[in-house]
């Protein structure tokens, strides 16, 4: 994981592993979730929105 100014870029990890991630934060406020890269490095980017 690395964590920057206003965003969490998660360690690459399967469409499965993924889809959980976006699931459990998609109702968080000022928060979202995008999928970024190319197989087998795409990984999921946690984007805070202020």
């Amino acid at each position: 994981m690395r964590l920057e100014k206003e965003k969490i870029v998660l360690e690459p990890m399967n469409g499965y592993e993924r889809k959980i991630i976006h699931l459990a934060l998609q109702h968080e406020m000022n928060v979202r979730t995008d999928s970024e890269g190319q197989e087998p490095y795409r990984h999921v980017v946690i984007h805070y929105e202020l």
